[in-house]
């Protein structure tokens, strides 16, 4: 079995999607279920590939909790996406940091809320 996808409720699907082309390089696809449903790819559309659905409707509500969705973003130099995003003035709460289990991260919140782990293996 493997992840293909991951459906996640916005209120702003062109907010959403914005966010992700600049800060992460997607690509957004607005063609594929009408004027309140995107894909946001990252890579080619195919099967090697997990994309994001944001569905924006008047029957959103996000639930009154502290937890959102989490996305974490494989790369090969986490301290140069932090100088990246922090050029895109992209809100970080802290600098990359090391686990002890051998990851160095940083997380950033994208406009809904919704938290984004930037890692890189030692």
């Amino acid at each position: 079995m493997k992840l293909k996808c991951i459906n996640v409720p916005t209120p702003d699907t062109k907010r959403f999607s914005e966010f992700y082309q600049e800060a992460l390089g997607a690509t957004v696809i607005d063609s594929h279920g009408g004027p309140n449903r995107i894909e946001i790819l990252f890579g080619d559309k195919d099967e090697a590939n997990i994309c994001i659905v944001a569905t924006q409707g008047a029957e959103y509500n996000r639930p009154e909790t502290s937890a959102c969705q989490g996305f974490e973003f494989s790369v090969q130099d986490v301290d140069a996406e932090y100088k990246r995003m922090q050029a895109l003035n992209i809100e970080i709460s802290e600098p990359p940091k090391d686990l002890p289990w051998g990851f160095r991260y940083f997380n950033v919140k994208d406009p809904d809320g919704n938290g984004i782990d930037i890692v890189q293996a030692l």
